[in-house]
């Protein structure tokens, strides 16, 4: 059996004192951004080759040092800022060579935007009904509950983002499952594709079902036949000189 990956968004409620801790980090993952963003768009003006994910990840130590408020955040997660930057120009290159004049580079983070913080194989803890992501702010955990009915076996990455229409925060879990192996138990289904009906074949045993298709210049039918009724009946009374 082989392992497939799935993905799982739930929606969490944090506390206010979790919610000013969480803007705080993806403050610091929006600066990130935008300073290599900067970085890239100099170098690029300059001629100056090599500015790439790698060059800007190994700079992270140096910029912790310098600035020590970037220890807040797990550095899995600001890895993980840099390489959606480093994807977004792959994806703008890719386009700008085929020609798409839609495409355009990546653009600076506004300071209102949330930064979507991903925990990429460590970070955080599963357990319990309870989901942990790390961070060196405070003291303040930042845990969050989830329904027991989400069970999940081998958890690669965990995110946490909040929709900008409602404001809501969710964790996205991805995990991995083992894909179930296929058993041949010899019974086969076959479906005849009709203009009026579908029929279709159950098994070898050969049992069928009948399955109504709609024809679709006949969708608006059943509405028009109910308009045309009611005008139908106006008329009636009025031709009887009932108003």
């Amino acid at each position: 059996m082989i392992d497939i990956e799935l993905t799982q968004k739930i929606r969490v409620f944090p506390t206010l004192e979790q919610e000013e801790i969480l803007w705080k980090l993806s403050e610091k993952c929006r600066l990130i951004y935008n300073f290599a963003l900067r970085e890239r768009i100099e170098a690029w003006k300059q001629g100056i080759t090599g500015v790439n994910y790698l060059k800007q990840q190994n700079d992270l130590p140096a910029i912790k040092e310098k600035y020590p408020e970037y220890k807040w955040v797990n550095a899995k997660v600001l890895q993980y800022v840099l390489r959606t930057l480093d994807g977004a120009y792959t994806s703008f290159f890719a386009l700008w060579k085929k020609g798409d004049k839609k495409a355009r580079p990546p653009k600076f983070k506004g300071k209102k935007y949330f930064t979507t913080m991903v925990h990429n194989q460590s970070g955080f803890k599963i357990s319990k009904g309870l989901i942990s992501l790390s961070h060196n702010y405070d003291k303040t955990p930042l845990v969050f509950r989830i329904p027991e009915k989400f069970v999940f076996e081998k958890v690669t990455q965990v995110s946490i983002s909040q929709d900008t229409l409602t404001t809501y925060y969710f964790v996205t879990v991805t995990y991995q499952v083992k894909e179930k192996e296929y058993i041949d138990n010899g019974k086969y289904q076959a479906i005849d594709l009709g203009i009026t009906n579908i029929i279709t074949a159950v098994n070898l045993d050969g049992k069928f079902i009948q399955i109504k298709n709609k024809r679709p210049d006949k969708y608006w039918q059943k509405r028009i036949e109910e308009i045309q009724s009611r005008r139908d009946h106006c008329k009636s009374y009025q031709n009887a000189g009932i108003s």
